[in-house]
């Protein structure tokens, strides 16, 4: 298992990667920190990480900065390891991954999509344990009301990141739902 700190404009981003039969997974992606953050968390959370010599292949971490400085990019999902989670947490982040750039879509809206309507609650619980964040796109998810939820990278990135996307706020911080 590997780790590498990415460049993203003048942020930087933390991933966890393996290469399994050939075949890059990223296990971890971590939210925009000091290098030194994101070397102590990963540290932490990964002690078998290490700091990898070569970049990360398949131009994941090139697309990763994109999706973070808010530019359309098609995004393969099948290096995301999703193994770990439970089924319903793949559904949700399946389902998060389809909404597209400059688009929302509402807690209970993806519990629908789903299959399981009323679970909107359930729905932000896996969102907030995504480990995939910015490639898997939870903070295109908001409440029904189009205010903006919860965001591991806290409200002010998920609103930065929502508007380097087109995706503007009303005077009291909501996004018109459709």
């Amino acid at each position: 298992m590997y780790y590498s700190i990415i460049k993203a404009g003048k942020d930087e981003i933390g991933l966890v990667w393996q290469i399994v039969g050939g075949k890059t997974l990223v296990e971890y992606i971590y939210l925009p920190e000091p290098a030194e953050i994101l070397k102590d968390k990963i540290s932490k959370e990964f002690p078998e990480a290490k700091k990898a010599v070569q970049k990360i292949p398949g131009g994941i971490a090139g697309g990763i900065a994109k999706i973070y400085a808010g530019e359309k990019v098609s995004f393969d999902h099948s290096c995301l390891n999703l193994a770990k989670l439970t089924k319903f947490s793949a559904r949700v982040l399946k389902q998060t991954g389809k909404i597209p750039r400059g688009k929302v879509a509402t807690y209970s809206g993806l519990a629908a999509k789903i299959g399981s309507p009323g679970a909107a609650r359930a729905v932000g619980t896996a969102l907030a344990n995504n480990p995939f964040p910015l490639a898997i796109p939870c903070h295109r998810v908001v409440k029904s009301d189009g205010s903006l939820g919860s965001f591991g990278g806290g409200i002010w990135m998920k609103k930065e990141l929502l508007g380097k996307e087109g995706v503007a706020a009303d005077e009291k911080g909501r996004i018109a739902v459709k």
